[in-house]
């Protein structure tokens, strides 16, 4: 419910006690007052933010311009010291061509308290005052004095209480320099603070504003407090402050010591100083509390012409209202003969009008109702299909139910399960019940019921819920069809299918049966019953690809029975097929890693497959195998190397990568096997790593 209407009900629920007069009264009141004082709250807030805007704008300005003024006085005093500092007569470092030029100096600009020149060494060479040289100053620990010999440009110094004159005080220096730019000494000149200040004075910024001076630091070097200056205070953890450090200028309004403050900076280019113009917000807003009372009043006098205004209004329209309230009563109680004499041509008179014709309709639409209600009953106690209406919980009583629902569940009339509960009619024990919901509202469900003697039946119902303006569920209207043939048909068919599912499976498993045996002997070599030379190949790619991307090393022996063509030709072929049976027998048991692979090469020739073994690994598993081979003694005669069948093995174990190929092993096994046979069969070689 939308946010507006939820405020208008109420409103409305708080003023039903009241009187209509009263209530147009109020109406009235606040049909006057509430522009008027919505026009005073916006009238004051804009005033507020216009008076706000002019208050940083004024601000700025007054940060601009002092900086400028700041910048304009050292700028100028810089430019004289160069120009002086460029004379011969201040190159000569002569005190009595000296002092005539520093006299003159301080007559131009009465704010220079004091002019001095002072050596490399930091002596004083000659005053502006005409005092004795004190040679108890010496400027090498002044830090303005070190930068300028250190860079041989202008310094100028933070506030500080000159040794010279005593007084608080900025000093600038400037370099002496000859014309071949060797350092002679430096010119000195004494601002005196007082100047800076007056000119920060004549800024007018309310009762209660100020403007100080902050150094890069943040350390305070003009303030209306002189202590601060004194003490060289620091406030770079002022809010202003550390805004102005951030950027050369701009407005800002912040809180300090409980209380809003507006302030606006300036940056001063020459002394890299910063400006800063702050006034409280409430010094600001006197003009505005001024506005805002005056509204005040205004809105209060209007309020008390509309609360007289109204009451007048009140009682001139009430009276007409209250008899047509009166008539509208005794209609609601059922009076349809009512009705009302015509006021005069007004709206309150079509009113009395309008409601000679509602009642009019009324009557009509009573009569209509009576004649659908009837329809209704006619239509409901004649169809085949059960119908009832239950309360908002399944184990209340059912409201309302029609002879077919009776018939249905075996009862002779509706009134004999008149007082028993849609629950009451359920199975105990319920095969299955479906159900399903639309838009939330109906839901059709499938459900056992018992009849009037216990005998179980199927009955397909659909709930449709009645709600009323809240959403709350009022009743429920359902409608119930016996569904008990239905479902004995569908049970006999899923006893079918289920039948056939389960032959359909048993033939499945015997055919995937099948298929593992072709496929076990698909990968087997028949004669041994170890691996064959596809199965090999296809393990070896897949390992291949695994320690290439683990980064492992693969490995693989390859070996031969040694003179087996003459073993053949000796002791026959069946003999022979016995042979390669006991050497393949040989091999599994040193296979017993999962991932270990014995196979049939071809012929005579077996490999193994042994992933992440090294060299050492793959030694050892060959020197075993061909051990336990030479421990058959399997009779050959005939063999050059033995009185026994022996085997020559040849191993390697590689690193995989995407530039070789499986065959790349092989090959190196291979070549090893060679090198087996080379040296004098019945013996194991390992080929070298890359």
């Amino acid at each position: 419910m939308p946010l507006t209407r939820k405020i208008i009900i109420f409103i409305l629920r708080r003023l039903a006690p009241c009187s209509f007069r009263k209530i147009l009264g109020i109406a009235f009141v606040v049909m006057m007052v509430l522009p008027m004082a919505l026009m005073t709250f916006i009238t004051s807030q804009w005033y507020e933010q216009v008076m706000i805007k002019v208050v940083f704008e004024r601000n700025m300005y007054w940060a601009e311009h002092l900086a400028a003024n700041i910048d304009q006085v050292f700028a100028n005093k810089i430019k004289t010291l160069e120009h002086l500092a460029a004379s011969q007569d201040i190159k000569s470092m002569d005190k009595k061509r000296l002092t005539p030029l520093l006299e003159d100096l301080v007559t131009q600009y009465p704010e220079v308290q004091l002019a001095v020149v002072a050596d490399t060494a930091g002596n004083q060479v000659s005053r502006s005052d005409g005092q004795p040289l004190d040679t108890s100053i010496n400027y090498t620990s002044s830090q303005y004095y070190r930068s300028t010999l250190n860079t041989g440009t202008y310094a100028i110094s933070d506030v500080l209480t000159t040794k010279s004159t005593g007084k608080l005080g900025v000093v600038i220096a400037e370099p002496i320099k000859t014309g071949d730019g060797i350092l002679r000494g430096v010119l000195l000149i004494n601002i005196n603070l007082d100047t800076l200040t007056a000119k920060l004075n004549q800024a007018k910024i309310g009762d209660a504003g100020y403007v100080y001076v902050v150094n890069q630091e943040g350390t305070i070097l003009i303030h209306l407090d002189p202590s601060l200056v004194t003490t060289a205070t620091d406030a770079s953890h002022q809010t202003p402050v550390k805004a102005s450090a951030k950027s050369e200028f701009g407005t800002m309004e912040y809180e300090y010591n409980n209380q809003k403050n507006v302030a606006g900076y300036s940056y001063v280019p020459t002394t890299k100083w910063r400006v800063i113009v702050q006034q409280p917000v409430i010094d600001t807003m006197f003009d505005i509390t001024k506005t805002r009372t005056t509204g005040f009043v205004a809105m209060l006098l209007a309020g008390v012409v509309a609360v007289l205004l109204g009451i007048a209004l009140a009682d001139a329209m009430s009276k007409p209202l209250m008899k047509i309230s009166a008539a509208t009563n005794r209609l609601a109680q059922g009076d349809m003969r009512i009705t009302l004499d015509i006021f005069a041509l007004s709206e309150i008179g079509r009113l009395a009008a309008n409601f000679n014709n509602m009642a009019a309709q009324i009557r009509k639409r009573d009569a209509e109702l009576r004649e659908s209600e009837q329809q209704y009953r006619s239509l409901v106690n004649n169809v085949s299909i059960g119908i009832y209406r239950r309360g908002n919980n399944s184990d209340e009583p059912l409201l309302q139910i029609n002879p077919a629902l009776a018939k249905i569940l075996g009862y002779e009339s509706a009134d004999e399960i008149a007082s028993t509960s849609l629950s009451k009619l359920r199975q105990q024990h319920e095969i299955s019940v479906k159900q399903k919901e639309i838009n939330g509202a109906i839901k059709s469900i499938e459900i056992a019921l018992k009849k009037k003697d216990g005998t179980p039946i199927w009955c397909s119902i659909t709930d449709t819920g009645q709600y009323d303006e809240n959403g709350e569920v009022k009743w429920f209207d359902g409608v119930v069809e016996d569904i008990t043939e239905r479902k004995h048909a569908e049970k006999a068919l899923r006893h079918s299918h289920e039948e056939l599912e389960k032959r359909v499976e048993e033939r499945t498993h015997e055919l995937v049966l099948l298929n593992k045996e072709l496929e076990k002997l698909s990968l087997s070599d028949g004669l041994t019953g170890i691996a064959n030379r596809r199965y090999f190949d296809d393990i070896l790619a897949l390992e291949w690809q695994r320690a290439n991307r683990q980064h492992l090393k693969l490995g693989l022996i390859m070996l031969d029975i040694d003179y087996f063509k003459i073993y053949n030709d000796t002791y026959g072929h069946l003999s022979g097929d016995e042979c390669l049976k006991l050497v393949a027998a040989v091999l599994k048991p040193l296979t017993k890693r999962p991932y270990d692979l014995a196979a049939r090469f071809g012929g005579e020739e077996f490999a193994i497959i042994l992933p992440c073994t090294n060299e050492q690994g793959v030694f050892s598993v060959a020197e075993r195998l061909r051990l336990n081979v030479e421990n058959l003694a399997i009779k050959h005669e005939e063999s050059l190397v033995s009185d026994f069948v022996t085997i020559s093995v040849g191993g390697a174990a590689i690193i995989p990568s995407l530039d070789k190929e499986p065959q790349s092993l092989i090959a190196a096994a291979d070549k090893a096997l060679y090198r087996a046979k080379q040296q004098g069969r019945n013996q194991t070689v390992i080929a070298d790593s890359d």
